[in-house]
């Protein structure tokens, strides 16, 4: 019989090739890819909210819309509540960063100023997504009030602070300041917006009369100053 192979032997002692692994590390994908997923779920769900309604839409669609999958969309957005939260979030900036591009060369003067401004927010007004989005609140409100607040908070109330600061800053070197210069704001925007409003129900308003109407809003303004 033949002698038995020694454990240790140098037979045995060949180096036996390694696997080589190529590693692969997992977790949040980078930054950019994250924000294209992100800019991926508030486009589709902004369409299928405006198109379909707040009811009729729902997160697997959106999802499917978007190319990615429900626990995807799930770990960013938890509910559908929080989703159409974030994209009204998200349009609202959208919004402010264009009426902020138009308010770029503002006249120096406090009249010219002021009417600057609400032409810049009659004319936002005017964007027919902005309306769209409008009436998508109206009609979630009584469910969802907070999607609302978050909708009058970071619009509507953004331009009456804004507008509120402007008037102050204009005032200033007045003899008698403003008492309330955010209802004088208040005034202003109410003016504006409810003329816009009522009209749109019955006719198209062109650009040049809507600049125009809210020239003459901040005229009447103006001319009760000793109100103020």
């Amino acid at each position: 019989m033949k002698e038995s192979k020694k454990r240790g032997s140098p037979v045995d002692a060949k180096p036996k090739p390694q696997a080589t692994r190529v590693s692969r590390r997992m977790g949040r994908p980078p930054t950019k890819k994250a924000g294209e997923i992100e800019e991926a779920i508030l486009s589709a769900a902004k369409e299928m909210f405006l198109s379909l309604g707040y009811e009729a839409t729902s997160m697997e669609a959106v999802a499917q819309a978007a190319g990615v999958s429900k626990r995807t969309l799930y770990i960013r957005h938890s509910t559908k509540e929080a989703l159409i939260k974030s994209v009204v979030e998200d349009r609202i900036r959208t919004w402010s960063n264009e009426a902020s591009a138009r308010n770029s060369e503002v006249p120096e003067t406090f009249p010219e100023s002021l009417k600057r401004h609400a032409q810049t927010f009659v004319h936002m007004l005017a964007n027919p997504e902005v309306r769209q989005f409008d009436r998508l609140i109206l009609t979630t409100a009584h469910r969802f009030p907070e999607i609302a607040e978050s909708f009058y908070n970071l619009g509507y109330n953004y331009e009456l602070g804004f507008l509120t600061n402007e008037i102050i800053i204009g005032t200033q070197n007045d003899a008698v300041p403003p008492k309330e210069p955010k209802r004088v704001a208040l005034q202003l925007l109410s003016m504006i917006q409810g003329w816009r409003r009522t009209e749109e129900t019955v006719r198209e308003i062109s650009t040049e009369e809507a600049a125009e109407f809210a020239s003459q809003a901040v005229d009447v303004l103006l001319r009760g100053r000793d109100s103020w």
